[in-house]
């Protein structure tokens, strides 16, 4: 039985519209663990981002208050601030993608059977 990822759909200037199907190997499992891993320094308490963002006195200094506490670029920081409370969590909070992660690492170990 082969598997396959989901079909990657694109169209071109002319208007041809193209499916690439990719079987589902390894390495293709790889890269997307490798997408769902979060670093440790992105694991940020979305409560703390929250109250950083209330106690801001403007749009421009909760830019600055986020770029300060957490890092973030000005293009990251202003990302974030457009998000919805749930979006935000799935940038702060790793346990969102724990389930994820053991999907494609259960399909990974099916796949290094055969």
């Amino acid at each position: 039985m082969e598997l396959y990822a989901k079909p990657i759909i694109t169209t071109s200037e002319g208007g041809t519209i193209n499916i690439k199907v990719l079987p589902l190997t390894l390495e293709y499992i790889d890269a997307r663990l490798a997408e769902l891993a979060i670093p440790a320094e992105f694991n940020y308490d979305v409560r703390e981002y929250e109250t950083l963002i209330q106690c801001a006195s403007s749009h421009k200094d909760a830019v600055e208050r986020l770029k300060w506490r957490f890092g973030f670029g000005p293009q990251e920081a202003e990302f974030l601030l457009g998000l919805t409370i749930d979006e935000k969590k799935v940038f702060f909070i790793q346990e969102n993608c724990e389930a994820e992660i053991a999907k494609w690492e259960a399909l990974k170990r099916v796949l290094a059977v055969q």
